[in-house]
C-alpha cells in the first residue's frame, strides 16, 4: 500500500482494534520505512486522530466500547470461580504456568495458596499485585506497554521477553471460543499476547464460560487443535449447538471439564 493517505486511513483502522501500535509493528505491516510511518503518525496526531507515544501511537479517542476492568470482574463472577476451582487442580508443585490478561485467569490467581514452588509468568498487573506476597510463587511480570482497560502489558517487548521463557501450561480466557474459529478475542494486542503464551507452553488451558462458547470476535488467537483443556462451566439448560461444540471438541482430543 503505496498510496500516503490509504496507508494512513488503514493505520486508524488497526489501531480501532489495537489500543497502541509500535512504529517498527506498521513498517513491517505497510512495507514502508519507520520514517515514513513517523511521517504518517505525525500527519494523523495533526489531524486529531491520534496521540503519538514513546515508539509508536493510540488513538485519541476509542471508537469501540469495551468493557471496564470493573465490569469484567463482576461479569459472570460464579461461573468464572467455579471454573477457576476447577482449574487449580490441574497446577503441581514445580510448574511454570503462564496467565493472560483476563479476569478468570485472575480467580485462578487468588487460588495458588499452599504450594511450595510455583513460578507464574503474566502480563497480568492485577494478577502480579494479588501473588506478590504468596509464599512459594515466585511471579515473572512481562514488560511492555500498559493497556488500561485491562490492565495488562502488550506491545514487542512482551514477545521478546517470552522468546526465552519455556511454560509447563497456560491458563487463557477470551471473549469467545467455537470449535469451527477457535478462541477468538476483540482486540489484536491483547490476542497477540495471549498467542506468544500459547506458543511457548506445553498445555494450553482455557477457561470459558457457556456464555462465550460457539460465539465468534475479531482476531483468532489460537485454533481449536491447540486447545488440550477446555474448562467451562455447568448449566442445565444448555444450548443444543453448545453441547455439539463440546462434543466435537471432546472427539477432537481437547480435555473438556464442566464445573459444577
Amino acid at each position: 500500500m503505496s498510496v500516503p493517505i490509504d496507508r494512513r486511513n488503514a493505520i486508524l483502522t488497526i489501531l480501532e482494534n489495537m489500543d497502541y501500535a509500535e512504529v517498527s509493528y506498521l513498517s513491517k505491516k505497510f512495507n514502508v520505512s519507520e520514517m515514513t510511518i513517523r511521517r504518517d503518525l505525525e500527519k494523523l496526531e495533526k489531524d486529531g486522530e491520534l496521540i503519538r507515544l514513546f515508539g509508536g501511537a493510540k488513538l485519541k479517542t476509542k471508537r469501540v466500547y469495551e468493557g471496564t476492568i470493573e465490569e469484567r470482574l463482576s461479569t459472570n463472577l460464579l461461573e468464572k470461580q467455579k471454573i477457576a476451582e476447577e482449574a487449580i487442580k490441574l497446577i503441581s508443585d514445580g510448574d511454570v504456568i503462564a496467565f493472560d490478561a483476563s479476569t478468570s485467569a485472575l480467580e485462578v490467581s487468588k487460588r495458588l495458596r499452599g504450594f511450595e514452588s510455583l513460578t507464574v509468568v503474566t502480563n497480568n498487573l492485577s494478577i502480579a499485585v494479588e501473588l506478590s506476597n504468596v509464599k512459594g510463587v515466585a511471579t515473572i511480570l512481562l514488560g511492555g506497554y500498559v493497556r488500561g482497560k485491562s490492565l495488562s502489558t502488550i506491545g514487542a517487548s512482551l514477545h521478546q521477553y517470552m522468546n526465552s521463557i519455556f511454560i509447563d501450561k497456560c491458563f487463557i480466557s477470551s471473549k469467545s471460543l467455537s470449535f469451527e474459529n477457535g478462541l477468538t478475542d476483540s482486540t489484536i494486542d491483547e490476542g497477540e499476547a495471549k498467542q506468544a503464551m500459547i506458543h511457548k507452553s506445553n498445555q494450553v488451558i482455557v477457561l470459558a464460560d457457556q456464555k462465550k462458547i460457539e460465539t465468534v470476535a475479531f482476531f483468532q488467537v489460537c485454533e481449536s487443535n491447540e486447545i488440550h483443556t477446555l474448562i467451562t462451566n455447568e448449566d442445565i439448560d444448555m444450548l443444543p449447538e453448545i453441547e455439539e461444540s463440546l462434543e466435537n471438541f471432546r472427539s477432537n482430543g481437547t480435555n473438556v471439564i464442566i464445573a459444577r
